[in-house]
């Protein structure tokens, strides 16, 4: 049941950020394509698990997830925008769909893979002991973020606001870290 509902708020996560971008609004669309969320929610599935091999499990169904739901409307089945002709059978035009999506999505797949394996086993570790290495980790994407684009292209993307938000956000779960991290007993 914790892997289903990881599994949909994975989904609801990526359906809700992939709505934000829009092109009229730049700082909006920056706060879309912030990736430091995801690893929030691949920490709390792990978290959310009894054992490592299920935190695992669930930061990488949630991370998948959030992908799937991201790039879902980029899912088609329309012979028309797929270069197919009208005549096309339902089954071939859903493979053909489905194929080139995934060949769209596959690089990000690859990346919510690791990632959520990494924060699943994160979350596992916080879980167990309030690891103070597990607890920054969770607060360190929102911090790093905005230098790593900065460092990819050269440049800061969008408006300085919204990455200085960010930053905002990774120092207040620090702070939650920092505070959460107390000793555990009876585990």
């Amino acid at each position: 049941m914790l892997l289903a509902s990881s599994a949909l708020a994975g989904v609801l996560l990526g359906l809700f950020m992939s709505s934000l971008p829009a092109p009229s609004d730049v700082g909006t669309f920056w706060v879309g394509n912030f990736s430091a969320p995801w690893a929030v929610l691949a920490f709390g599935a792990g978290w959310s698990q009894r054992s490592r091999r299920w935190a695992g499990i669930g930061g990488v169904g949630a991370e998948v997830a959030c992908v799937a739901g991201f790039y879902g409307k980029f899912l088609v089945f329309d012979p028309d925008r797929l270069g197919l002709p009208r005549s096309t059978t339902p089954i071939t035009l859903i493979e053909t769909g489905l194929s080139q999506w995934l060949w769209f999505i596959a690089p990000w797949l690859v990346v919510a893979i690791g990632a959520g394996i990494v924060y699943g086993l994160l979350g596992r570790w916080w879980g167990e002991s309030r690891s103070i290495v597990a607890g920054v980790a969770i607060a360190l994407p929102f911090i790093v973020e905005p230098a790593a684009w900065r460092v990819y292209v050269g440049f800061g993307q969008g408006p300085l606001v919204v990455w200085l938000m960010e930053i905002v956000v990774g120092i207040t779960l620090l702070g939650w870290v920092l505070m959460a991290r107390r000793p555990l007993t009876g585990r």
